[in-house]
């Protein structure tokens, strides 16, 4: 007859052993922070694959700290677990689909979060370029020694629901979505950022980017500049071949005239920066083209239709904010890296320092991509936020 006791102790091991017939798990940690998602594919009739990965970026700063890898669910969902995250950490997740990569929104973790939630997007892809627009387009003009620099900003979109990865250029295996000619006369082409050879392929007079465009308003940008040798005059013809909707011309008021029939004054630029004046076009249909002339002489803002002080059209007004956001990513072009007098504002001038300090890291390989890029969107959306202008 066995005894109670023994009874007892058997009892006790017998969960010891069934552990060790099925393996040992432990309990996820209590104080691990949980990090859940959704992919979903935002073209019509779009799927995800069942093998698809999800990378997990965990950012301390612009250092990348840690990455982690799973494999989506059968309904596109995904989880990390017990995640030993820091307060003021920004995760983002990442997934690659037809050798597109798409990212969510970064999120920094904040005291008391246990649980966050990054939902990632895909679509499928498209070589047409019939639904890319470019929403906003900034020239801004400066003169620099015993040159003119003219830097352009363009906002890209896609109005469809695929990816447009555009076709390949020849004789460079890649594929180009949008081309840029510069004007007749124009030298020194600089890019803001990864260049000619890397982001960009060289074409006769110009230039094409190799980056993908997602659906969406502004999802892609575009930063160049170049020099014109100082002239009298100087003629600038800027064509696209997609549409643009609005055009901003900015230049510092003094010694440089803009003579252009396509060119409507905008007003100056109240802000504390050099004084500027603005000039709107647009919009524009692919492949229509849009001149100018630069003339020197003392620069004055021409008198505003129907002798208004200054102009308020709807075209000026939508794009104010992104003029001033704009001319404050590439005052490293136009201001911090030129002769041109002039700083931002007091209070963004650390922005736009850390945004020029970002840049010089990643183009001297100090930085990885997206690291760079995540914390570029950071500071660009301060900045905007700092700047923003009430019309």
């Amino acid at each position: 007859m066995m005894h109670i006791p023994r009874l007892a102790a058997l009892a006790c091991l017998a969960p010891l052993a069934l552990l060790l017939a099925t393996g040992w798990v432990p309990a996820p940690q209590e104080d691990g922070i949980a990090v859940t998602g959704q992919v979903t594919n935002g073209t019509s009739g779009g799927s995800i694959p069942a093998d698809m990965s999800v990378v997990l970026h965990v950012f301390s700063g612009t250092e990348e700290t840690g990455a982690y890898t799973v494999t989506v669910a059968a309904d596109g969902s995904f989880r990390f677990d017990n995640l030993a995250l820091e307060v003021g950490q920004t995760v983002i997740a990442r997934v690659v689909y037809w050798q597109v990569a798409y990212l969510s929104d970064p999120h920094t973790v904040e005291t008391g979060e246990q649980t966050l939630f990054l939902p990632v997007t895909v679509y499928e892809i498209t070589e047409d370029t019939s639904a890319l627009v470019v929403t906003q387009a900034h020239i801004f003009v400066s003169r620099a020694g015993d040159h003119l620099q003219v830097g352009e900003y363009h906002l890209l979109s896609n109005t469809g629901d695929r990816t447009c990865v555009g076709v390949e250029f020849p004789g460079t295996g890649r594929r180009t979505t949008l081309s840029f000619r510069l004007p007749d006369g124009a030298e020194g082409l600089r890019f803001e950022g990864p260049g000619l050879g890397e982001r960009y392929v060289d074409r006769a007079r110009g230039f094409a980017d190799t980056r993908p465009v997602p659906p969406g308003t502004g999802t892609v940008e575009v930063l160049f500049s170049y020099d014109f040798p100082d002239r009298e005059r100087v003629h600038v013809e800027r064509i696209l071949d997609v549409p643009v909707t609005s055009v901003v011309l900015v230049m510092p008021e003094g010694d440089i005239v803009v003579e252009g029939g396509g060119l409507v004054p905008a007003g100056r630029l109240d802000t504390d920066m050099v004084p500027s004046l603005s000039y709107t076009a647009g919009p524009l249909a692919a492949g229509e083209a849009l001149t100018f002339t630069l003339v020197a002489g003392q620069g004055s803002l021409p008198a505003a239709p129907g002798g208004a002080a200054s102009v308020r059209n709807t075209a000026a007004e939508m794009v104010l904010g992104w003029v001033v956001l704009a001319a404050g990513l590439v005052t490293s072009y136009l201001v911090l890296r030129s002769p041109v007098p002039g700083v931002p504002p007091a209070p963004a001038r650390p922005l736009v320092d850390s945004i020029v300090a970002l840049d010089a890291r990643f183009e001297a390989g100090e930085l990885a991509e997206m690291a760079y890029h995540q914390q570029r969107a950071s500071l660009k959306a301060q900045l905007r936020s700092l700047l923003a202008i009430d019309s």
